[in-house]
């Protein structure tokens, strides 16, 4: 007979102690500081060779693309006339920024670039520019007139009165050639020109001002009358009391809507339970009016003196069978039947009274709708017309804005003409500097190309670094299994090359180096291991390896050494029957084991081996009898369960996870389970496939433990390895 353990129902993962607080939700686990750790070398080297690629760069620029800039600064003075002397405080600001900036575009406009390209001295003052435009010996006025617009640059100085023109070309004497003939056409432009026609100019704004006077008077006219004889008080109808009552009206219709639709719903569920043949159904509010009427209450009252009065018999020694109880005892049912006919008699009433009244109230709100829609028909007529006046008076509104606009703009334009006719454009404008040939490139330049460059590949390399990591999908620390959803972390185990001491057997460390790091993160381990599995009243844990090279087997190993330090009685059974490997850390035969016990020919007694100061092992047994099969079987759960009551903790360790279908088939025999990680070997996608296949098996998912992991891939991890070492180290010395 069967004496495996009975199926339990699957637990969701416990919370382990070690788990991130993001671990279920999935979070980002992204670090900059520890990527910038991680990739600190790279990042300098990147700096490096942007400073390098920089300078490169520079020289590259400066000798096929230089750029030489020439500049000419004009200075503009304010109007004047020959009695008014101008002071800073009289100057009109205004005025000078307007005629400043009708400077800056002449100088950029068609008139000067074509008398610069018609000037004969161009091919002599710039030979190198003007020889990129000659065909057959003839200038292309199209493509040097674009090539102008683009290499002249004129602006205005911020508080200044100085208009600053430059040209930049790549050769040095091209640039002072093209800015000198660009200010000699300009210059020459400004004294051809005259001040004819002032005083008829005048006359015509004045006659514009009086037209625009005319219309606004018009204007503003015809919209008093109109708010005069419709009585509007303002452009927006809304805000008239006609569009207040129809807001009110329509609130009231749609208030009258609701009522009529809520007793409809009453209504309908309660003509429906009168037109069935079985007995109503009182809701609970009429069942609670009827509770408070008179008649109930009396009854009600007469029970409970009945109720008293029988009680009162049964303590005076009256039994059930004399008469006076009798009497009672009837008195109290036949009240008893007289409620529950007066309580249905009152429900009824109650009921139809309910029904006749929302059948008024219905035609009732149907009136006043009736009375209500008259009114508001009435109202929105009168509101439509006050509609067509009010858009009517808007666009008077804006006629009389057009109008007042358009006289602001005359008189300011008569203004103008009556400030700078005193003073002629060619005798504001002088040249406080004239063109000189730049004795250094304009660009380049070193202090802006070098951090450029260097910005510009760091900030790729950065960008690359992020974005590679972003898409790595390995596993390299408990960071990466936190960003599985709920996905319980175990903890992790260092890389054996990280720990400063030297350990001669991964399998044993725990053992021969109890003072070591690795020794130390074991116990963390340890501690939330058993735990958990003494929480849930665990015995049996199956340690998966997810791929081989995963480390189970060492974690197993020293998983139990660490438990049999803390006093536990630790079995450890070998059902890797594929690549048994538990015996050779323990330098023990391979036989008689667990597939012999499996098999009939041995007992468990016979199959265990005993280490000193060491968990005691089941191994795999002879290879010829290890048949995968029979891990599944009730003799394999007999002997689990057989060993759990020997034992505190039985540890299981079987074939990795994505090679074999074996650790799944014990997951039915064993009571909890965890998964184990070999860090930069497995991805996140295959992790969360193997927990959620644990996390859906007869035992309890207890979490993932990522092992050999490294401090480039931890980011703050060498510091904390080399510190917690020199701690061991001190005390074991201190100790001998």
């Amino acid at each position: 007979m069967s004496i495996q353990q009975p199926p339990r129902p699957p637990a969701g993962p416990p919370r382990s102690p070690g788990a991130s607080p993001n671990a279920g939700g999935g979070a980002s686990a992204f670090d900059p500081l520890k990527l910038l750790q991680k990739y600190k070398y790279l990042l300098a080297g990147s700096v490096f060779a942007g400073a390098v690629v920089g300078v490169a760069t520079h020289y590259f620029l400066l000798f096929f693309f230089p750029g030489f800039r020439s500049t000419v600064l004009f200075e503009c003075s304010p109007v004047q006339t020959e009695i008014q002397v101008i002071s800073s405080d009289t100057i009109d600001e205004d005025e000078m920024a307007r005629f400043m900036g009708t400077q800056v575009e002449t100088i950029r406009g068609e008139l000067v670039m074509n008398a610069v390209l018609s000037d004969a001295r161009l091919e002599a003052e710039a030979p190198h520019w003007t020889s990129q435009f000659l065909k057959n010996g003839n200038l292309d006025i199209v493509e040097a007139y674009e090539e102008l617009e683009k290499i002249i640059n004129a602006r205005s100085l911020p508080n200044t009165y100085l208009i600053e023109l430059s040209v930049q070309v790549g050769d040095r004497e091209d640039a002072a050639g093209l800015v000198g003939l660009v200010k000699d056409n300009y210059i020459r432009i400004l004294n051809s020109g005259t001040s004819t026609g002032v005083t008829r100019r005048k006359q015509q704004i004045q006659n514009a001002i009086k037209e625009a006077n005319a219309t606004l008077d018009s204007l503003t006219a015809r919209k008093n009358r109109l708010m005069r004889e419709q009585g509007v008080g303002s452009a927006d109808v809304s805000d008239s009391a006609e569009g207040e009552m129809l807001r009110l009206v329509n609130a009231e219709i749609v208030n009258r809507q609701q009522q009529i639709e809520a007793y409809q719903v009453m209504l309908e569920s309660d003509e429906a339970q009168l037109k069935k043949e079985t007995p109503i159904v009182y809701d609970s509010t009429l069942r609670e009016r009827v509770e408070q009427m008179p008649q109930v209450l009396t009854l009600k009252q007469r029970i409970s003196d009945l109720q008293s009065s029988l009680s009162s018999l049964e303590s005076g020694g009256f039994g059930r069978e004399h008469r006076t109880y009798k009497i009672t005892l009837q008195q109290l049912e036949a009240t008893q039947r007289e409620l529950t006919d007066v309580r249905e008699a009152l429900l009824l009433e109650a009921f139809e009274s309910r029904v006749e009244a929302a059948r008024m109230a219905m035609r009732q709100f149907r009136a006043q709708i009736a009375d209500l829609t008259t009114e508001q028909e009435t109202l929105q007529a009168k509101l439509n017309e006050l509609t067509q006046t009010s858009e009517e008076i808007e666009e008077i509104n804006r006629q009389i804005e057009s109008a007042i606009a358009l006289m602001a703009q005359h008189e300011m334009n008569l203004a103008d003409l009556t400030m700078t006719s005193g003073l002629d454009t060619a005798s504001r404008i002088t040249v406080a500097k004239s063109e000189n040939v730049p004795d250094r490139p304009s660009f380049p330049v070193i202090y802006i190309i070098v951090p450029a460059v260097m910005f510009l590949i760091t900030g790729l390399t950065a960008v690359t670094i992020v974005v590679f990591e972003m898409l790595d999908q390995r596993v390299k620390s408990a960071a990466d299994i936190a960003l599985i959803p709920r996905t319980p972390i175990l903890g992790i185990i260092p890389d054996a090359e990280e720990d400063p001491a030297r350990h001669e057997s991964l399998a044993t460390l725990f053992m021969d180096s109890p003072n070591s790091v690795l020794a130390e993160h074991f116990r963390q381990l340890r501690t939330k291991i058993v735990k958990n599995m003494q929480s849930h009243d665990h015995k049996t844990l199956l340690i998966v390896g997810a791929m081989p090279g995963s480390g189970a087997t060492s974690v197993t190993t020293n998983l139990a050494q660490a438990c049999i330090a803390a006093g536990k009685s630790v079995l450890i059974v070998d059902t890797n029957f594929r690549r048994a490997r538990v015996h050779n850390a323990y330098g023990l035969q391979d036989s008689p084991g667990l597939a012999e016990v499996l098999a009939g020919k041995n007992s468990i007694d016979e199959g265990i081996q005993h280490i000193q100061s060491g968990p005691d092992i089941l191994p795999a047994g002879s290879r010829n009898l290890r048949v995968v099969e029979r891990l599944g079987t009730d003799k394999m759960g007999e002997v689990l369960a057989e060993v759990s009551s020997r034992y505190d903790i039985v540890l299981l360790d079987v074939a990795p996870a994505i090679v074999s279908g074996d650790a799944m088939t014990l997951t039915a025999q064993v009571d909890a389970t965890m998964l184990v990680a070999r860090a930069m070997q497995e991805k996140r996608g295959q992790i969360a496939r193997l927990k959620n296949e644990l996390s859906d098996s007869r035992a309890e998912f207890l979490g993932v433990l990522v092992n050999g992991v490294k401090s480039s891939a931890g980011g703050y991890m060498r510091k904390n390895i080399r510190t917690s070492h020199q701690y061991h180290a001190t005390e074991a010395a201190q100790a001998t």
